[in-house]
């Protein structure tokens, strides 16, 4: 028996106009923002994001408003649920992804500048 569940991602207005911003401004008709969970373990997830124009096999595919998720099958669990935001406060601007079943390591997600990556020293 093969187990579907559904992928829910929850993504605040602020992130999706953002979102559309930055693919908009690449120019590249099959941009779709990836999603991934790194580092994942025992009760905590390191998220991050890119720009992928490329779709893979096992590919969950969320569609919005003028883009699309992408989520790798290793990743499914791990972003399920989660809410991605855009915040431009005093620190900075960059989203924000957060998963109530995960704790974050320090260091948030962001993209700045078509860049996305999560902060955090290595």
């Amino acid at each position: 028996m093969i187990e579907t569940t559904t992928l829910v991602v929850n993504v605040s207005d602020e992130a999706q106009v953002k979102l559309r911003e930055i693919i908009e401004s690449k120019n590249q008709p099959n941009l779709a923002v990836r999603v991934f969970a790194q580092g994942a373990g025992e009760g905590f997830a390191r998220y991050g994001m890119a720009l992928d124009a490329e779709q893979l096999a096992d590919d969950t595919v969320l569609e919005f408003d003028g883009f699309k998720m992408l989520v790798d099958r290793e990743s499914t669990e791990f972003i399920h649920e989660s809410e991605l935001d855009f915040q431009d406060g005093l620190m900075g601007a960059g989203f924000t992804l957060q998963n109530p079943h995960y704790a974050q390591p320090t260091g948030g997600c962001g993209c700045g500048g078509g860049a996305c990556g999560c902060g955090g020293h290595h």
